[in-house]
């Protein structure tokens, strides 16, 4: 009884042996399928970065051309419309601008900027065209 008893612990043993040794075999296989699979995202994901570089590139360098557009169209309404008198017609009644050139006061006021921006005095005169 002594051999079989050996004989079974040693079929046993070899069983466990050959079973770990092939989850060892299939973890390896698995690391590796995922190290595959993770180098492969890699690049894609570096591949991907240097597109979305170039969009933002070309995005930044879009965003500047319609600043500096933006900015000679108001010169450009700021110029024409500086000196252009306001016809009688399209005047504001005085409660109304008082309440304009407060407005402005205020607002002026909250952002820091000096208030003396619109002055009452300045409203403009119209012309009766």
């Amino acid at each position: 009884m002594s051999n079989l008893a050996v004989t079974i612990g040693i079929v046993i043993a070899a069983f466990f042996a050959g079973c770990m040794n092939g989850y060892v075999v299939r973890d390896g296989a698995a690391k590796a399928s995922a190290a595959k699979a993770y180098k492969a995202s890699e690049d894609q994901r570096i591949k991907m970065q240097g597109k979305i570089d170039l969009l933002s590139a070309q995005y930044e360098e879009e965003r500047k051309r319609v600043a500096s557009v933006n900015v000679q169209r108001t010169n450009t309404i700021k110029d024409y419309y500086h000196d252009v008198v306001v016809p009688a017609e399209c005047a504001l009644p005085d409660p109304m601008y008082s309440l304009l050139v407060n407005s402005v006061r205020d607002a002026n006021v909250a952002t820091g900027e000096p208030s003396s921006a619109v002055s009452s005095t300045s409203k403009p005169t119209p012309t009766g065209h």
